[in-house]
């Protein structure tokens, strides 16, 4: 059978929008665009079984059907999904501030801009595909791989980074009660258990790893880890493209393995006048590149250090952070332990930490 994903919105002209956009992006021999429009008088349950099958490697709806079917949102197709370990995707037009603008680890947050959509729906189908293809060509992943953290290491290739990669994981039922049944179920063959390897292996990568900077970087975390600008990223690219990551999510945007983007910087250190100054590792990055440049680059526009440190990146608001006691607090339960790269910006951190308990 054919490899497809869903659509579904109530509004025909927004996901005939949608479609277009992304036929922009997917060519058709990738896999088959299937569009549903709920509408009064059917069955939602029965139209959504009778359009997803074995090769339906994701699905993308609206978080408000109502217009077309009363009582029907997105939350309920994200539930359908997960109970058969379908990835599942969801955003809001009309009501945008319904939805966090972050994901549970087993639902996929689309941008809003039909355009943006069409290039993240597209990157992540094409990741569940590269993760179910990888685990279809090798079965020994299958039958010695015992945790979700060891088939990502050996489907990138990178067994070095298992260690990292495990200390992303939390516990599957915690994250998504559906998964339990599936995981418990002593009938379950051998391509269903494939199936939700990839399901489990995809969003760790995707919503976990790929989200909080530790062995992977995307250019916003490059750029905190060297404490320079966002904007000055494609001046220095070149000089990192053999850190660059090209596994399963690689075409939503471009993301760097900081072991290699350390090995790279340690060629850099080597041009470097004796008795370099740098009190702090971003600071020394940054010195590190503009040596192999041969020009300054503009500072990050952190207020506390004047974009003289760095080294850090909050996920939470974005901006580039240093290991000063005033700026930022280390990683605790909002950050998963295997993201090195992150910590908290301490004003976010005072604001909010004792409102949600830590």
């Amino acid at each position: 059978m054919t490899q497809n994903l869903l659509l579904i919105d109530d509004t025909q002209a927004h996901l005939d929008e949608l479609e277009k956009a992304l036929q922009g992006v997917l060519a058709k021999k990738e896999g088959e665009i299937r569009k549903w429009v709920p509408s009064r008088g059917e069955d939602p349950r029965q139209r959504f079984d009778g359009l997803v099958d074995d090769d339906t490697k994701l699905v993308v709806a609206d978080y408000d059907l109502t217009k077309g079917q009363t009582g029907l949102f997105g939350s309920t197709i994200v539930a359908w999904c997960q109970a058969r370990a379908i990835p599942v995707g969801d955003f809001s037009r009309a009501n945008r501030i319904a939805l966090p603008k972050a994901p549970n680890q087993y639902e996929i947050r689309v941008p809003d801009d039909p355009q943006d959509a069409a290039k993240y729906i597209a990157g992540a189908f094409r990741g569940f595909m590269r993760i179910g293809t990888a685990l279809d060509s090798d079965e020994a992943v299958l039958q010695k791989k015992r945790s979700p953290a060891s088939v990502l290491a050996s489907i990138l290739g990178r067994s070095s980074e298992e260690n990292r990669f495990a200390l992303y994981g939390g516990r599957v039922g915690a994250a998504n009660a559906a998964l339990v049944d599936l995981v418990t179920d002593a009938d379950a063959t051998k391509e269903q258990k494939r199936r939700l390897l990839c399901y489990v292996v995809g969003h760790l990568l995707l919503n976990v790893v790929l989200r909080f900077p530790g062995p992977l970087l995307n250019r916003k975390a490059l750029a905190a880890y060297l404490a320079i600008a966002e904007g000055e990223i494609s001046k220095v690219e070149k000089l990192f493209a053999s850190a660059q990551y090209g596994g399963p999510f690689s075409d939503i945007e471009p993301y760097y393995w900081l072991s290699d983007v350390d090995t790279a910087l340690e060629g850099m250190n080597k041009g470097l006048p004796a008795g370099s100054s740098a009190e702090t590792p971003g600071q020394s990055n940054r010195e590190a590149v503009e040596s192999a440049l041969g020009a300054k680059l503009t500072r990050h526009a952190c207020p506390r250090c004047d974009g003289v440190n760095g080294g850090f990146l909050c996920p939470f608001t974005g901006r580039t952070v240093c290991q000063l006691p005033t700026c930022s607090v280390g990683s605790n339960g909002w950050v998963p332990a295997g993201a090195r790269l992150c910590r908290i910006e301490k004003d976010f951190y005072e604001e909010w930490a004792p409102m949600l308990g830590f």
